[in-house]
C-alpha cells in the first residue's frame, strides 16, 4: 500500500478551522518590462480585518531576481477594510523576471498559513491570474508531514510549437536547494520523452523551466497537438512545492523568451495522484462546475485508478487526458460506480478567447460532498485587476447532492476597491446564478482593482468562480477562496 502523503479534503478543512498561525506567506512569479506592456499585479482583500476583525497585520513585500538577490523590500500595515496591491512596474523600471514574496505577521491568530492572495500578469494580448500556489513553510511546520522532500506534479498542459513554448516556475524559498528534476512529456498518443536535469537554487531564487529550451524534440513529439507534462522533483525543503505552469507566445522568431511574450496563460500544478496517495471522498458523487467562459470545455488530467468514474455520460479512461464537452455556465455530475470518488480529481476549466492564440486554463478539480461537512460562511476572490479595463462575472453553482428540499437562501454581496467598500447588495440563491457585476456599478466605481465577498449562513455547498473579460484581450477564470 502506498504511504498517505496527502490528507483528504474534509480533514484539510477541519484542520484549517482549528489551526493557529501568527505568520503566513505567499510567493508569485513576477515579470515586467520598460514600457509596462508586460506587468504583474499582486493583490489581496484584507480578509484578516473583514473575517476575523484583526487590525494589526503587517505585510512585508520582497522582490527577488532569478538569482535570489533582493531588489526591493517594503512593509504595509493592513488595518482597513479594502484591497491592498503591488504593481511590479512601480518598483522595477527595467525588464525583470523573478519572484514576489509576501510575508504576513500579526499578534493575533491568522488561522491559516496559506493566505488569500492573487497575482495577475498582463501582456499585449492577454491577462491571466492565479491564486496563492506556493509559499515558505512556517517554522512550526518544518519537520512535519507537510514538509515534503520530493513531489510529483501534474496538471501542466504542453502546447509547444514554433510559436508557443510551455513553461513552469518553482520558487526556492529560504533554503539553498540541490534539485534533481525529471520531466515526462506526453503527447496525444500517451508516448513520452524524458528530460533529466540537476539545478542548484540559492535561497529565494526562481527556477523557470522551459522544456523547449532543454530539448529540440518537443515540437515534433507533440506534432501540433496538446500534451501534458509531469514533473518529478527531489531535494525540496522548507517550501510548499506547487508550481506555476503554462504557455507563452511571442511575435519574435526563433529562441524567443518570456521577456518577448505577447500572450501568457498559466495555472498551478497539483500532486500527481498516480504517485502520491490520497484518501477517498466520503461519497460517490461530485460535480464539475463550468463557470461563464467563452467557447469553453473541460480537461481531466491523467491518473491511474481502478475506479469506474463517469463525468456526465463520459466514462473516464484510466491514466488518460480527456476532453470534456460542456457548455458555458453549466455543470456535469461526476460519479463513481460501486466505490467512492477520490478526494481530489485533477480537472481544469478551459476558455477560448477571440483573437488569442492560447486558451486560458484554471485548475478547479471537482466539487465533492466533503465540502458540505465543514460549515462555511465566507467566499471571496479577485473580480478585476487594477491595470486592465474590463468587466467581471461571478458564477455561483448550488451543488445539491441528492437533496430535494428547498435550499434557497439570501447572501450578501460586497465589492471592495483599494479605498473602500463600493457595493453592498443582497443576492437570492435558489439554484445556479451568474452576476454581471458591471451592471451593478457606476462607471467610476469600476476602475482599479476590485475584489468581491459573498457571505451568509450557508456557503459550503456553493461553487463560486469569477471570469474577467478584458477589452480586446484574452482574460481568465479563477475560483473563490
Amino acid at each position: 500500500m502506498k504511504k498517505k502523503f496527502v490528507i483528504s479534503t474534509i480533514e484539510n478543512k477541519k484542520r484549517q478551522k482549528k489551526s493557529v498561525h501568527y505568520s503566513s506567506s505567499a510567493v508569485f512569479f513576477g515579470i515586467c518590462n520598460e514600457d509596462k506592456s508586460l506587468d504583474t499585479e499582486v493583490s489581496l482583500l484584507n480578509h484578516f480585518y473583514l473575517k476575523r476583525g484583526i487590525t494589526d497585520v503587517v505585510a512585508t513585500f520582497e522582490i527577488y531576481n532569478l538569482e535570489g538577490e533582493l531588489i526591493r523590500k517594503f512593509k504595509i500595515n493592513m488595518n482597513k477594510p479594502k484591497v491592498y496591491s503591488l504593481l511590479l512596474s512601480k518598483y522595477i523600471k527595467k525588464p525583470f523576471i523573478g519572484s514576489i514574496y509576501v510575508f504576513f505577521n500579526s499578534s493575533e491568530n491568522l488561522a491559516v498559513p496559506f493566505c488569500a492572495v492573487v497575482s495577475t500578469v498582463r501582456t499585449p494580448n492577454s491577462v491571466c491570474s492565479v491564486h496563492t500556489y506556493g509559499r515558505c513553510l512556517e517554522q512550526k511546520e518544518l519537520g512535519t508531514y507537510i514538509e515534503l522532500k520530493s513531489t510529483v506534479e501534474n496538471g501542466w498542459s504542453a502546447r509547444d510549437t514554433n510559436k508557443i513554448k510551455s513553461f513552469a516556475v518553482l520558487h526556492g524559498g529560504k533554503k539553498n536547494l540541490d534539485l534533481d528534476i525529471k520531466l515526462e512529456i506526453y503527447n496525444q498518443n500517451n508516448e513520452k520523452i524524458v528530460i533529466k536535469k540537476k539545478y542548484y537554487l540559492k535561497a529565494f531564487s526562481t527556477l523557470v523551466i522551459v522544456p523547449q529550451d532543454l530539448s529540440e524534440k518537443i515540437i515534433n513529439h507533440l506534432s501540433g497537438k496538446r500534451g501534458y507534462i509531469k514533473v518529478y522533483i527531489n531535494g525540496i525543503s522548507g517550501i510548499f512545492p506547487r508550481m506555476l505552469c503554462g504557455n507563452f507566445v511571442s511575435t519574435s522568431q526563433k529562441n524567443f523568451s518570456l521577456n518577448d511574450a505577447n500572450e501568457i496563460q498559466f495555472t498551478h500544478t497539483n500532486f500527481d495522484f498516480s504517485n502520491i496517495h490520497q484518501p477517498d471522498s466520503i461519497s460517490n458523487l461530485g460535480y464539475f462546475n463550468q463557470p461563464t467562459v467563452p467557447n469553453g470545455y473541460g480537461i481531466i488530467y491523467p491518473v491511474k485508478t481502478d475506479k469506474n468514474i463517469k463525468i456526465g455520460k463520459t466514462k473516464y479512461i484510466n491514466n488518460s487526458m480527456q476532453y470534456i464537452k460542456i457548455d458555458s455556465f453549466s455543470e456535469l455530475t461526476v460519479k463513481a460506480l460501486k466505490t467512492n470518488l477520490p478526494s481530489r480529481f485533477l480537472c481544469s476549466v478551459i476558455a477560448k478567447w477571440d483573437n488569442a492564440i492560447l486558451e486560458s486554463e484554471c485548475s478547479t478539480g471537482i466539487f465533492t460532498e466533503d465540502y458540505l461537512k465543514v460549515n462555511c460562511y465566507w467566499h471571496w476572490g479577485l473580480l478585476k485587476p487594477g491595470f486592465e479595463n474590463g468587466s467581471g462575472v461571478i458564477s455561483i453553482f448550488l451543488n445539491r447532492f441528492y437533496k430535494n428540499e428547498n435550499l434557497s437562501r439570501i447572501l450578501k454581496l460586497y465589492l471592495f476597491n483599494d479605498k473602500k467598500m463600493i457595493l453592498e447588495k443582497e443576492i437570492a440563491i435558489d439554484g445556479n446564478i451568474k452576476i454581471n457585476v458591471a451592471s451593478l456599478l457606476k462607471n467610476k466605481e469600476s476602475k482599479g482593482t476590485i475584489w468581491y465577498v459573498l457571505c451568509g449562513k450557508k456557503l459550503e455547498d456553493l461553487g463560486i468562480y469569477s471570469t474577467f473579460y478584458p477589452q480586446d484581450k484574452a482574460g481568465f477564470i479563477e475560483h473563490a477562496f
